[in-house]
């Protein structure tokens, strides 16, 4: 769509109206003017002439009144580089005629086209050649071709001017334009038609959440209260905080609205909604008004704590400045410093920091601490920026984990291998309950037990249920993981004190046939246990488990092992 940057006096509807081009009148094709560039065959002509379509002469001849319609037609042909002389008949020349479409006078005064009509007009005045324009039409012309989607109009020497490529894609390009200017004006006329025949029957909740901010203002002139509650029990001003309604929040607070209003839900105010959402100037609008920025939300949470927990430094740095509690706990036991660590936020927890976040607070219930919450959630840059600030790596959760167990539960190799750089210890810690290794073999994470392993991990050491590594990956089906231990000659027969379970015992307890397989083969045991493997797979009613066993008892010469009623209690007979 084109558009003219130099102002005038109409609007932008009356320039796209007055624009649309029309038909040709019949008979617009010309012959060759005698003061025309000749080119043999016919002429190059880029014109705009008043009056009917005249005969063409030298310089316009012909031309009628001034409020005559003007015939904007344009024709190409190929040049020679020779120049545009009155070599004729050539070969080498083609002409293709475009395109014409009428312009009046009334569309020559529109500002839009004055440009336009000036270039074509002073560019083929008194049969000017075209391939010789003057810097400021041709800067002119480009200028319009730029805006009708084409690339430079011509090479430095002015070559590509008469290509009829060049001359089409523009005729096109322009002719479009107009096209869909003057349709996109009467789609837009329809619909205010429409529209303006309409009732608006939104409430003042529904215009606030649609962001409409004339029809609130509307609404609120009418009487409506501007502490009005959304069906779901929100404020108007807590709806365009969450939703970044600037101009909307600016409205309803010049009309009083409460700063502090938290809905019917009671939940959070407009200030955390901003925090929330990231909404900095909001924000700062909302605190202009004296919003409290240490009001907490029914779990506990600030602005603050928002503000962290999504990441927005811009906006924490303002709430810090206004003075917000940099300690405050929500009801998870989570200090922002906490949650921004959670989240992997590492440019917040330096502001946090810088500001007297303490490092090694943790939470009253869980015991949770910034470096636990980072290792349990991966966050390798924020672990190893709490590591350099003084994080104390062997702090304990409430389930008595370190750094690096709750690195291992998700199975986060490099953030255990950084833990493990910085001195972590890797077996079990006093008082704790199980291993870093038992924790990863229990996931499945075999790429960080084989680092656990090559650091010096106990392969035998037991959590607080008797369980050795090997244990708890049998138990869990990881195959892979029983194959790493074993490989690394953890003892496939180990049996727990109380019970005398065993790592086969425990796969034939969960169904894992491709677990119990491998043990047997690899050796295991099958008559260790209180319970034996096949009792534990009878009782669990894993069948084909069942006849797998006995037919490696067979094989192992166990037949009297598993004779008699074992094989009745497998099909339902009998008790165990």
């Amino acid at each position: 769509m084109l558009t003219d940057g130099g102002g005038g006096g109409t609007s932008f509807e009356e320039d796209l109206d007055s624009v649309a081009p029309r038909s040709a009148p019949a008979g617009a094709s010309e012959p060759p003017p005698p003061g025309g560039v000749g080119l043999g065959i016919r002429t190059v002509r880029l014109f705009g002439e008043a009056g009917p379509v005249p005969g063409v002469g030298g310089g316009g001849s012909g031309a009628a009144g001034g409020d005559a319609a003007l015939d904007f037609k344009l024709a190409a042909a190929v040049l020679r580089t020779g120049g545009g002389g009155g070599a004729s008949g050539s070969d080498e020349d083609e002409v293709s005629e475009v395109e014409s479409f009428i312009l009046d006078q009334e569309d020559l005064d529109n500002p839009v086209l004055k440009t336009t009509s000036e270039i074509f007009l002073s560019s083929t005045a008194e049969g000017t050649d075209l391939r010789t324009v003057d810097p400021e039409t041709q800067a002119r012309l480009e200028a319009l071709l730029e805006a009708a989607g084409i690339g430079k109009l011509s090479t430095a020497d002015g070559k590509a001017f008469a290509d009829p490529e060049v001359l089409r894609r523009l005729t096109s390009s322009v002719s479009c334009a107009l096209d869909e200017a003057a349709a996109a004006l009467t789609r837009m006329r329809a619909e205010n038609s429409h529209n303006a025949g309409q009732v608006d029957t939104r409430s003042l909740a529904e215009a606030c959440s649609d962001g409409d901010v004339n029809a609130v203002r509307k609404l609120l002139d009418e009487g409506r209260s501007v502490n009005e509650h959304t069906e779901e029990g929100e404020s108007l001003l807590c709806l365009a905080c969450s939703a970044g309604y600037y101009e909307l929040a600016q409205v309803l607070l010049a009309m009083h609205a409460n700063v502090e209003d938290r809905g019917n839900k009671g939940d959070i105010t407009p200030l955390m909604a901003a925090s929330s959402g990231g909404y900095l100037d909001i924000v700062k609008l909302l605190l202009l008004h004296d919003a409290d920025v240490n009001s907490q939300s029914a779990t506990g949470n600030t602005a603050l704590t928002y503000a962290c927990a999504g990441g927005f430094v811009d906006i924490v740095k303002v709430l810090l400045n206004e003075g917000a509690n940099i300690e405050d706990h929500n009801e998870n036991g989570h200090t922002p410093l906490m949650e921004a660590a959670s989240a992997g936020h590492v440019e917040v927890a330096r502001v946090l920091l810088d500001h007297g976040a303490g490092i090694n607070t943790h939470s009253n219930e869980f015991k949770e601490s910034a470096l636990t919450l980072a290792c349990y959630k991966g966050h390798l840059d924020m672990v190893r920026f709490l590591l350099d600030a003084g994080a104390d790596q062997e702090h304990k959760t409430d389930e008595m984990h370190t750094a690096l167990m709750e690195a291992c539960m998700d199975g986060h190799v490099e953030v255990a291998r950084l833990l493990l750089d910085s001195g972590a210890q890797v077996n079990m810690p006093a008082d704790s309950f199980e291993s870093p290794l038992t924790l990863a073999a229990c996931g499945g994470h075999v790429e960080l037990a084989a680092l656990l392993i090559e650091r010096g991990a106990n392969l035998e050491e037991v959590n607080d249920e008797g369980y050795t590594p090997l244990m708890e990956a049998a138990r869990e089906g990881h195959e892979e993981m029983v194959a790493l231990l074993l490989a690394q000659g953890a003892n496939i027969n180990a049996q727990t004190e109380e019970t005398q379970e065993t790592a086969l015992t425990l796969a034939c307890c969960g169904g894992f046939s491709e677990v119990a397989d491998f043990l047997i083969k690899a050796g295991a045991d099958i008559e260790l246990g209180c319970s034996t493997p096949l009792m534990e797979a009878s009782q669990e009613g894993h069948l084909e488990l069942v006849k797998y066993l006995l037919a490696a008892g067979q094989a192992g010469g166990h037949e009297d092992y598993f004779g008699g009623h074992r094989s009745g209690q497998a099909s339902g007979e009998g008790g165990l």
